[in-house]
């Protein structure tokens, strides 16, 4: 009991520096309104975070992904500007990005959370350039958003033009038939989606029904605390 504990202890001090660390950094450099969207991004971490795993699974070695691409983790591309991917394993994780992608060496369970959480902002970010009211939406749509784009790699856009109708739908609050929108996709329509776009259109048509309030901030803490302590095996790809 005082050993696992000690583990939620450890657990939370690390969430705080996630949802904290760049809030901080934010402050001391950038103007208020960029502040602003960095808080945005960090309250929605954990729902995306989840949806992101609950579609790529968690592996411990490189591997060829489906997408076409070298990937670790829960779909981390490592060819997604490689120099950045470098930078970021060798600054936050200490690891060496060349033997990773050759799988000479693998990531342990911690570490293939906080690559998680780093790919579930990234996603975040692009996608609140590409959705009209995007700070307005709630986590699980964001999540929804964030996991599309994901999908589209290095790119700063959504993959498919033919969104355009399921974005002008959930900004309007018209959630069942932005699922219907979201279903008429092309991205949608690829095989290596569909699994992601039954599980996506679920939580489109259930909108923000189940965030009312200030509940989903203490939410998206569980969820984050439950991605850096999830402990799943695996090795191998799609």
């Amino acid at each position: 009991m005082a050993r696992a504990n000690i583990r939620l202890v450890v657990l939370v001090a690390v969430a705080a520096i996630v949802f904290s660390a760049p809030l901080i950094a934010a402050r001391n450099a950038q103007p208020f309104v960029n502040r602003r969207e960095e808080s945005e991004v960090a309250c929605c971490v954990g729902s995306a975070g989840q949806l992101l795993q609950d579609h790529e699974g968690r592996n411990r070695w490189a591997y060829n992904h489906r997408g076409g691409f070298r990937a670790v983790g829960a779909g981390y591309n490592l060819d997604d500007n490689p120099e950045e991917r470098r930078k970021e394993l060798e600054e936050a994780l200490s690891l060496d990005y060349d033997k990773v992608y050759k799988g000479e060496i693998f990531l342990d369970e911690l570490q293939i959370s906080e690559l998680l959480i780093l790919d579930a902002k990234r996603a975040l970010r692009r996608a609140e350039k590409n959705v009209e009211r995007f700070s307005e939406l709630c986590c699980s749509l964001r999540a929804v958003f964030a996991d599309i784009q994901h999908t589209a790699g290095s790119a700063d856009k959504f993959p498919r033009d033919d969104l355009d109708k399921f974005i002008e739908k959930a900004a309007s609050e018209d959630y069942e038939n932005a699922a219907e929108e979201l279903k008429r996709t092309k991205w949608c329509s690829e095989r290596r989606n569909r699994g992601r776009c039954c599980h996506n259109f679920d939580f489109v048509k259930q909108g923000c029904s189940k965030q009312q309030g200030s509940w989903h901030v203490v939410s998206e803490l569980i969820e984050s605390l439950t991605l850096l302590n999830k402990v799943v095996p695996s090795k191998g790809g799609f």
